[in-house]
């Protein structure tokens, strides 16, 4: 129970952050050409886990042709993540979530997700965008930061976000529209990972206590084609250091049975790339795990293709003559 509320709080601490740096105009955006098909199914993904927990029936149409936009994948997942989390935190066990995607008749990309859920209240309506709105759904926790955030985020990227909902108990459908480009300007932009002869099979050590967490990020590096074994304390890791080979060491800081910056002291003596993955990250935090032996610091949630690029980057290194 303690942990799930240091969790929460330190959710809502991202957001307050988040928001505040939104206002003082302080967010960069890396753009670039992504396929937002990509990062949809990499969001929905994240989330599947408490799909299945609350058995809900899930819907998937991918019926969009023009999927490629110029955007910071990080963020535009982030936008995507928030409304199917949303849409699961807010639909009722055994609803349903419907997920979709068209494209309009000038092209634009036009992604909905709508649930069967608790519904928006008719006066609440016009006001959910806004900070600290949360539509009559308090009961649920959050401080109504998530979708104000991800309007501003939806139009940065010279979007639109919409809502509806027939009212109480008869669910929400949130509407984005995004301008699209051609895929032929990925060529000219720049990559998300190094471009590499083929990919690398890295072999990799996860270790990450939040099962969840552990779970989802574990079947999106397999989706990214790693051999991954996964533990969720320090002996474990430990265990699996000794019985097998790795190539990759990527560790959560805080272990209950003790730290990510013990399995590394111990795993030492192995010639790894050591990344580490924590919720804080000021300076102090990063200059820690680098004093400690650590070559990256991730700070979560984690930016899947940053991860992904890193191990690329730390594969082509070693297959360099």
């Amino acid at each position: 129970m303690i942990r799930r509320n240091v969790e929460l709080e330190a959710r809502l601490i991202d957001d307050l952050l988040d928001l505040t740096r939104i206002d003082r105009g302080k967010v960069q955006l890396n753009f670039e050409v992504v396929d937002a098909h990509t990062l949809l199914q990499n969001a929905l993904e994240i989330c599947q886990a408490e799909i299945d927990r609350k058995h809900l029936a899930r819907s998937l149409n991918l019926g969009a042709s023009k999927v490629h936009m110029r955007a910071d994948s990080a963020r535009l997942q982030q936008i995507f993540w928030n409304l199917i989390n949303n849409a699961v935190k807010f639909t009722q066990r055994n609803g349903r979530i419907i997920i979709s995607t068209s494209n309009d008749s000038s092209g634009q990309l036009r992604v909905e997700i709508a649930d069967t859920g608790l519904g928006i209240e008719p006066e609440a309506l016009p006001k959910i965008f806004d900070a600290f709105e949360q539509g009559g759904r308090t009961q649920l926790g959050g401080l109504g930061l998530g979708l104000a955030i991800s309007k501003t985020l939806v139009e940065a990227h010279k979007g639109t976000i919409t809502a509806q909902s027939a009212g109480r108990n008869k669910g929400a459908t949130f509407t984005l529209v995004f301008p699209t480009c051609e895929k032929a300007e990925a060529q000219i932009a720049p990559a998300v990972s190094p471009i590499l002869p083929e990919r690398q099979p890295m072999r990799i050590l996860l270790v990450e206590d939040h099962e969840d967490t552990n779970r989802s990020l574990t079947k999106l590096l397999r989706r990214r084609g790693y051999h991954v074994q996964s533990a969720l304390n320090l002996q474990s890791a430990l265990d699996l250091g000794a019985n097998e080979q790795f190539d990759v060491l990527i560790s959560d800081l805080a272990l209950p049975d003790g730290s990510g910056i013990d399995l590394m002291q111990k795993l030492a003596s192995k010639p790894l790339l050591r990344i580490a993955l924590t919720g804080f990250g000021m300076e102090d935090d990063i200059r820690k795990s680098y004093e400690a032996g650590f070559q990256h610091h991730l700070v979560k949630p984690i930016d899947l293709n940053k991860l992904d690029s890193l191990i690329q980057e730390s594969a082509a290194a070693l297959a360099a003559p």
